[in-house]
């Protein structure tokens, strides 16, 4: 019996020890706990032995192991969790985020969601609080300073004044030709026209289409910047890719959520003025538009900048309700922002409203979509460089009252015919806008199975924008009244279909792979009523008007692209990846309509090889390597010649041909991109250092071409020039302190990029950009930059062994001597900085949360339009210094032309008005800051928050709240003398950079703002 009972204990010992030791499958699905979407890459390991398995693209992972063994879940930035297996054949595990996330899955191209440790090519995530912290309603605008390599423009500081973005510099020698980036929201591409009105060189700061998206609803924005990170969305994203995800519902109780803020503005920055001399010309009264008269006594004085600029304000407010479970989720979004200039008769208003959900049909289908309706618009004084709000305010005298410019009959009363009141002209020239906007996409994902996924989106960008531009009679550009009526309609639809696959083959190798198909059509129209010739004054309607002509402007443009992306990585530490694209576009002649293009990059995380990544001071190195390609297409009906009709002259319409006519043989541009960088990490990953350095050549730029009017034609467009730019990058994070009480992180970004011209068409010695006026040019040359300035320095001493070399030389006369002939240009210096950057910090005590960024600038020439005007009127402060003589410090010539002898100066030339008001000598020489130096150091953005203690919400239906204060552009240091320098005079759709001063400009402002969450 006894001998029974020990055998049947060891058999059952040895069955369960059988059944311990055998393997079943377990598989599941690993998630985030930010969003519960899946992670690909997570490193599954049976604790204890070096069997390890990674999760797939869709999160999902399969091992074989046994009952008795525990799973280590790990993935770097996320906290690792482990788990028994147990009689469980199914584990899904939700990771959370450790303290010190580094973003390791960042968003790129389609949506996709990468491991950042995969990437190849560089890349920058902005996370939501970076950019509502701000309280900028603009989003580009919120990224000033905080992304390196990339360079935010603003044309002002007006209500809804648009913003441009740039990216390692400019790659098309055209001017009209678009280099800014592309903008996908949620896999979708996005217009980010300005569409800019321009009408005899008085301009408005349009506002740009990417302004239309509410900042609340963007969870990041991703920026892809070399050619290799945007390969697969094509020819539009050349100039690389900015990659917007939106919030989207999350399963759980619904959330409501609701953020005000109300901010006052001020014009940053004015030009100083004189006060000590009044109205007149060399020193005698006059009541003339200058201020060379006599010394003013006993007469009240007045400050045209300080009378006209106002306070401004702003009010935003934003409501969001989400929700779900696992089988859908929804979230919608309802914001509004007005915002009063610090002008008058200047407004900006936006109205957005969202829906999007997803829908989990079975364990293999899901649907997704969002639908996104904006309005927007007001009204935009005219500003310009000959005539417009600043212009004329600008030239004002400082002896007469801007704020008395009425008659008792409501007419304008002026001091002086030359200009228009500006208190007058903006209230009676301006811009109104009404914006009506769409954006929706629609997508259904298949799965499969676990290693395969097929999905398909379509999206709409519809856009109508209705705009009247008004000019009341008696103004000076409009003496018998005018109005314009134009209407934009824009519409592009886009379709992607791809499938990926993910598959892992033994215990180190995976290999990812996506196929897929694209389909962009646009369709843009623009029709234009002019009217002149106003019938009764003071009444805006375009019926009220004797003369009338009419524009269109119709376009449609067909682009068709296949696409392939291959990543194979070995052991999550080296990983390949080749994409390769074919686009056909409508614009191109047909024996050059396709054009395909690759990429290939290499990312290699050495510290893995070298066991370091548990190392306390150095954890986390990877290197990384790219060359890529992309195309880029011509605008539409730029191939041939082309006809349009003209108006009826005594019953008779006619046809006109074109003046430009394109080649039929004209090829895609190509930029080539070559791309090195490395990302380290140091003490845990509490220090981190991005670097890049990357080089781009364009070719086959796409340029109009001058000829001889003998051909019948004065333009050509075809295919010639070269550019090359190089970039370096570094970006920087510390998470210095992370307690449970106090936080504090610092991070900082500096780049520079330069671009060199290494070819022009043939027969074109140089292509110039729009100029302020026949003195000044920017003029791109072969072997010159973009952004080049040409104009006419001070004649020097040029022999190096002379102890004189590089001092002014002076003439007979008194004054330094201007080169010869004036019809020749000579190289003054480049609008471009030299390098920007942005350092900030966060801090966290408790409840408290305080933030701020500097932005800097080194470099860059900018020409400051109105200090010509305030040299011309006498108004500026520089022009105290008057009817004095004064000797110019630098040398004269007692020898001969040939064979000069320096000589310290001697001579004494008088300075007065006739001296200021010469345009060659003084206003524009760089020497006499004709151009200056728009280096700068400003405090871009500083924020204090407080989180309302849960304790005294308690008993409330208020989940969490807090209060902020937010200053934006608070505090610029800067030597340039004017209004700030940042701001662009020809607006936000313009290449010319560096003329500055002619806009409203650019503002401070400061918010209150509260935020609740339900």
């Amino acid at each position: 019996m006894k001998k029974k009972l020990l055998l049947l204990l060891w058999g059952t010992f040895m069955l369960a020890t059988q059944a311990l030791g055998q393997q079943i499958s377990v598989s599941g699905k690993v998630t985030s706990s930010d969003d519960l979407m899946p992670i690909p890459g997570v490193s599954v390991k049976i604790k204890g032995s070096s069997t390890v398995v990674q999760t797939n693209t869709n999160g999902v992972y399969s091992i074989k192991a046994t009952s008795s063994d525990v799973l280590v879940f790990s993935y770097i930035g996320m906290i690792a969790q482990e788990i028994a297996v147990g009689s469980n054949s199914n584990l899904n595990v939700v990771l959370k985020p450790t303290a010190n996330n580094l973003n390791e899955v960042v968003v790129t191209a389609l949506g996709v969601k990468q491991q950042k440790r995969a990437l190849g090519y560089a890349t920058q995530e902005i996370k939501a609080a970076d950019i509502t912290n701000t309280n900028q309603s603009n989003v580009i605008n919120a990224l000033k300073g905080k992304a390196s390599g990339v360079q935010i423009t603003s044309a002002g500081g007006g209500a809804g004044a648009g913003s441009r973005i740039q990216i390692r510099g400019i790659n098309s020698l055209n001017p009209s030709a678009d280099n800014q980036p592309l903008f996908v929201v949620d896999g979708i591409p996005i217009s980010n026209n300005t569409d800019q009105i321009a009408v005899n060189n008085d301009n408005f700061q349009n506002t740009n289409r990417a302004a239309d998206i509410n900042p609340d609803d963007i969870e990041t924005m991703t920026i892809l910047k070399g050619p290799a990170a945007s390969v697969l969305y094509g020819l539009r994203a050349a100039n690389g890719a900015v990659i917007i995800t939106t919030k989207s519902g999350k399963s759980g109780k619904p959330s409501f959520s609701y953020k005000t803020s109300y901010g006052f503005e001020d014009v940053t920055k004015k030009p100083p003025i004189q006060m000590t001399y009044g109205n007149g010309n060399n020193g005698a009264y006059s009541p003339s538009v200058n201020s060379w008269g006599p010394k003013i006594e006993g007469l009240p004085t007045y400050n045209p900048y300080d009378l006209f600029f106002k306070t401004g304000h702003q009010a935003q407010n934003s409501f969001t309700f989400s929700g779900g479970n696992e089988s859908a989720t929804y979230f919608t979004s309802i914001a509004n922002s007005t915002q009063n200039g610090v002008v008058p008769n200047n407004n900006y208003g936006k109205t957005s409203v969202k829906l999007a959900g997803t829908l989990k049909v079975s364990d293999k289908v899901k649907v997704e979509g969002s639908a996104n309706y904006i309005n927007s618009g007001g009204k935009d004084p005219r500003t310009g460089i000959s005539s417009g709000t600043i212009y004329y305010l600008m030239r004002h005298t400082n002896t007469v009252d801007p704020r008395d410019y009425l008659n008792p009959d409501g007419s304008e009363k002026t001091y002086n015919a030359s200009i228009d009141n500006p208190f007058y002209f903006t209230e009676n020239a301006f811009l109104k806008t009404n914006v009506n906007r769409l954006l929706g996409n629609l997508g259904v994902e298949y799965k499969a199975n676990d290693w395969l996924t097929f999905n398909y989106k379509v999206g709409l960008d519809h856009y109508t924008d209705f705009r009247q531009v008004y000019n009341e009679t008696g103004l000076l550009i409009s003496p018998l009244g005018s109005m314009t009526e134009q209407r934009i309609s824009y519409n592009e639809v886009n379709s992607n279909l791809f499938a990926r696959a993910s598959k892992q083959f033994g215990d180190k190798w995976n290999v990812n792979f996506l196929l897929g198909h694209s389909f962009t059509h646009f369709a843009k129209t623009n029709l234009s009523l002019n009217g002149a010739q106003a019938v009764v004054p003071n009444v805006e309607s375009i019926n009220n008007y004797n003369v009338y002509t009419t524009t269109t402007f119709p376009g449609k443009k067909n682009i068709i692209g296949v696409f392939g992306d291959l990543t194979v990585s070995y052991d999550n530490t080296v990983f390949m990846n080749v994409t390769a694209r074919n686009d056909w576009s409508s614009t191109l002649p047909p024996k050059n309509r396709s054009f395909f293009y690759p990429s290939t990059s290499l990312s290699y995380v050495f510290t893995e090889t070298l066991g370091l990544q548990d190392n306390p001071i150095f954890n986390y190195g990877k290197l990384r390597a790219s060359y890529a390609e992309v195309g880029k297409d011509a605008d539409a009906y730029q191939i041939g010649e082309y006809f349009s009709t003209l108006p009826a002259f005594n019953g008779v319409s006619g046809v006109r041909r074109d003046i430009k006519v394109g080649s039929e043989s004209l090829r895609p541009e190509r930029t080539k991109g070559l791309e090195f960088g490395g990302e380290f990490h140091f003490f845990r990953n509490k220090i981190t250092l991005d670097a890049n350095y990357a080089i781009l050549n364009s070719i086959d730029q796409i340029v109009p071409v001058p000829i001889s009017y003998a051909s019948g034609y004065d333009i050509f467009v075809t295919n010639a020039g070269k550019i090359r730019n190089k970039s370096i990058e570094f970006l920087f994070t510390a998470n210095l302190i992370n307690t449970s009480q106090f936080k504090l992180d610092i991070n900082a970004n500096w780049s520079q990029t330069k671009g060199r011209v290494l070819s022009m068409p043939p027969g074109v010695s140089e292509i110039q950009f729009n100029p302020e006026s026949p003195w000044v040019k920017q003029i791109i040359k072969t072997g010159g930059r973009p952004g080049d300035w040409y104009g006419w320095p001070y004649t020097r001493v040029t022999d190096p062994s002379s102890q004189y070399n590089g001092q002014l030389i002076i003439g007979a006369d008194g004054y330094p001597i201007i080169p010869q002939p004036l019809s020749n240009n000579y190289l003054i210096g480049n609008a471009y900085p030299d390098w920007i950057g942005g350092l900030g910090s966060t801090m966290s005590y408790k409840g408290f949360t305080f933030s701020f960024l500097f932005n800097f600038r080194k470099g860059g020439d900018v020409f400051d339009i109105p200090k010509t005007q305030r040299f011309s009127t006498g108004i500026g402060a520089e022009t105290e210094l008057r009817n004095a003589m004064v000797i110019f410090k630098g040398v004269k010539n007692v020898g001969t032309t040939a064979q000069p002898v320096y000589v310290p100066n001697d001579q004494k030339a008088l300075i007065d008005q006739s001296f200021y008001a010469n345009s060659f000598p003084y206003k524009l020489a760089p020497e006499n800051n004709g151009f200056q130096d728009a280096s700068w150091i400003r405090l871009q953005n500083v924020s204090l928050g407080y989180d309302l203690p849960k304790s005294w919400l308690s008993r409330t239906f208020i989940k969490s709240a807090s209060i902020s204060v937010t200053a934006n552009n608070l505090w610029l240091s800067t030597k340039f003398i004017g209004f700030d320098p940042e701001a662009s005079a020809y607006g936000a759709g313009s290449n010319s950079v560096g003329y500055v001063g002619t806009g409203i400009p650019s503002t401070r402002s400061i918010y209150l703002g509260l935020n609740v969450n339900f």
